[in-house]
């Protein structure tokens, strides 16, 4: 993060104040600009409702985290987004800001799909891979303790070493360089994945600490479940990918997550064909979302995972194509 920590634009003095009292709360100075001022340097941009007749689409642009903000109810975000009306969302507010003023090692990068079966867990897996290869320290986290599978689909599932289960649900016994030595290693990745002893259980925050200390990048599989800007995703990730295919129901799924996940970093990745003629430029521009990755399916996959070949084993696959291009365009690479 550069710059200051928040960055209010309005020249009401009760929004002022109201987003003020929060920003004490998480212990972060307010830097506070008047209206029509230009961009500022800051981890998270906030507007305030009632002084804007439409949207700024350079203050509000997608790559950065920022929330409309209003101390009336009943006020229209320009752009049709939601607004945080304080007091009432004085919580989700500190849980925002608290994310973007906590140092860490390690750069997050969220992977959701925007419906079952786009292949989310599988582009997790390979971007971790791609960043190993790449000489980076890395670590690959399985985010859906309830549906959860990630070793299995990598073939790490008889690997020795921790699962959630054996970290329960408050870790704190072990040092960063612990813990990361104490997990699976695949493909020079470390490996934190649920188990079925882990079925029910929450994903630890006092673990992710741990993991974003002892690591250049975590990369979380998450379900869609989490993907809410004042939930895992917006807690933790720097980066958030979604990944679709080029159908109707991605579209519909994309756009649910562009408004869940609204002031976060996200950024779409699509895998082709379009069996219909939805092309990846069309889907990002329907959800207003910049588009990071077109890729082609890899389409002996499927039947290579049977046989017990990993994400990321073809070397030249789309799959590996396409992460070292991302790593590339968020400045991962060397």
């Amino acid at each position: 993060m550069s710059g200051v920590a928040v960055a209010l634009r309005s020249s009401d003095p009760a929004v002022v104040e109201a987003v003020r009292s929060v920003a004490v709360l998480a212990e972060q100075p307010l830097v506070v600009h008047p209206p029509g001022s230009a961009l500022p340097e800051a981890g998270l941009v906030l507007d305030s409702v009632a002084e804007l007749g439409a949207a700024d689409p350079e203050w509000h642009r997608p790559s950065r985290r920022f929330a409309w903000v209003a101390v009336e109810h009943g006020l229209q975000a320009p752009d049709g987004g939601p607004c945080l009306v304080l007091p009432d969302t004085a919580e989700e507010l500190l849980t925002r800001i608290r994310a973007v003023s906590v140092s860490r090692r390690a750069r997050v990068i969220g992977v959701v799909g925007a419906r079952g079966g786009a292949g989310a867990s599988s582009l997790a897996a390979v971007l971790a891979r791609t960043c190993a290869d790449a000489r980076l320290s890395v670590a690959l986290v399985d985010a859906d303790l309830d549906h959860g599978g990630l070793e299995v689909l990598i073939g790490s599932e008889h690997e020795a070493g921790l699962r959630w289960a054996d970290l329960g649900q408050e870790q704190g016994g072990y040092a960063p360089e612990e813990l990361s030595a104490g997990l699976p290693s695949w493909s020079g990745v470390r490996v934190l994945s649920g188990d079925l002893r882990s079925v029910g259980q929450a994903v630890s925050e006092e673990t992710l600490t741990a993991l974003g200390d002892a690591h250049d990048v975590v990369v979380l599989d998450l379900p869609r479940s989490a993907a809410r800007a004042g939930g895992l995703a917006g807690r933790w990730c720097d980066v958030v990918l979604a990944l679709a295919v080029c159908d109707v129901q991605s579209a519909a799924g994309v756009q649910a997550l562009a408004r869940s996940l609204s002031g976060l970093d996200l950024r779409l990745v699509v895998r082709g064909p379009a069996p219909g003629g939805l092309q990846p430029q069309d889907l990002a521009a329907s959800c207003g979302l910049p588009l990071l990755a077109a890729m082609s399916p890899e389409r002996s996959l499927p039947a290579a995972l049977e046989r017990g070949v990993a994400p990321g084993d073809h070397r030249r696959g789309p799959l590996v194509r396409s992460s070292r291009r991302i790593l590339e365009l968020l400045g991962l690479a060397p």
